[in-house]
């Protein structure tokens, strides 16, 4: 059994000691003993990574990027681009290398290409997300952001105590754990369990009516429809290249639901115009850099009438002001709610202390789905 007085102490100490963690120290300990540094992934991940890297030793260059489709894409934000069994990559280029594997795959496929790259001579490598999660947290830029952890003890302890079950404490303290230590190889791990939909919880509303905010290509909507019975799918997807595959999607199991309403738009605090970064990934998102202009709905707004809803958000960091504009339906008709907290460190507490709030009788619950801490979601329902 998980003995909270002990784990409330642990997060203190974990808190005060965050202060003289230096990141710049945590990656040399890594790179130490590597003459070169390769980033394998030469795609939007290994883009994030170079970023943080630069931020944080911006001293420290790559020497290149190695990617399967090199053939296509030689070169790579001013890096040479090789597949990883180019001849010019002589015997002690790899040998004397540390390659860092930036790009998203499950833990037996890193394992996998891991024994791939031995076999080819490079003997050191390290997975991108167990030190950053390619820049998903940019309090981990600058030492003296980290201040956030100390300042906030009493949230941070208040968030962990409204964990409703054993496995969300576990997860809470081990994501904060690694948050605190920049070191993403501890998080516990939900396993046997599909992000949103098959997750051990009995959700009040029972998915008939699925608010997909940040829908992508319809991952979600093809893991729902296999398990439940919708009544009604009201998704938000603003980049249009996701938004037309969802659409596909949609049509394709369009026998697996009873209706469906797909809207091209970004959920937020208010109803306003903002720039966009786009690009077909899931990585698109709302920021000052965004080349395109994306509009904005609240919730509040849109969702008139609808009760006994479960609202989905993976929005980037957006979290937070997108259930500010729901704040009305959340406190009128408490949906279950299925909100990402692993894009910005603080939203694992503000999140879950609003909600508390706003609806006295919701339940917490968190989730891990993936390595590091990369889908960590807060579950809220009425028991």
């Amino acid at each position: 059994m998980i003995n909270g007085e002990k784990l409330h102490m642990e997060i203190e100490k974990l808190a005060y000691e965050a202060h003289n963690i230096n990141p710049a120290d945590v990656i040399n300990e890594h790179f130490k003993g590597s003459k070169n540094i390769i980033i394998y992934g030469a795609g939007n991940a290994g883009k994030l990574f170079l970023s943080f890297l630069s931020s944080v030793l911006p001293e420290n260059k790559i020497d290149c990027f190695l990617d399967r489709d090199a053939d296509k894409k030689p070169e790579y934000l001013g890096y040479p681009v090789y597949k990883p069994n180019d001849s010019r990559l002589n015997t002690d280029f790899r040998k004397e290398s540390l390659v860092i594997l930036a790009l998203i795959l499950q833990e037996d496929e890193y394992r996998a290409l891991q024994e791939q790259l031995h076999e080819m001579g490079y003997k050191k490598t390290f997975i991108a997300y167990y030190l950053n999660r390619y820049g998903l947290h940019p309090t981990l830029s600058e030492a003296k952001e980290r201040a956030i952890f100390s300042q906030n003890i009493e949230n941070i302890l208040a968030a962990f105590d409204l964990m409703a079950d054993e496995h969300s404490r576990n997860i809470f303290f081990s994501v904060f754990r690694a948050h605190a230590k920049i070191d993403y190889k501890l998080p516990v791990l939900s396993k046997d369990m599909t992000q949103y939909v098959d997750i051990g919880i009995p959700l009040r509303n029972n998915y008939k009516y699925f608010v997909d905010c940040g829908a992508y290509i319809g991952d979600t909507f093809i893991e729902l429809v296999k398990r439940h019975k919708v009544k009604k799918y009201i998704a938000f997807e603003p980049d249009l290249q996701s938004y037309e595959k969802l659409i596909h999607q949609v049509n394709v199991l369009r026998d697996k639901f009873e209706q469906s309403i797909l809207l091209p738009l970004c959920v937020g605090e208010k109803n306003e115009f903002l720039r966009f970064f786009a690009g077909g990934g899931g990585g698109s998102r709302l920021g000052e850099d965004g080349e395109e202009i994306a509009q904005i709905i609240r919730l509040d707004d849109l969702l008139w009438g609808y009760n006994k809803l479960l609202i989905k958000m993976d929005i980037e960091g957006s979290e937070m002001a997108a259930l500010i504009g729901a704040k009305r339906i959340i406190t009128e008709t408490k949906p279950d709610l299925a909100i990402c907290v692993y894009h910005k460190i603080s939203d694992m507490w503000r999140i879950p202390l609003m909600l508390k709030e706003w609806v006295p009788d919701y339940a917490f619950y968190m989730r891990n789905h993936f390595l590091g801490t990369y889908e960590t979601v807060l579950y809220a329902t009425i028991l």
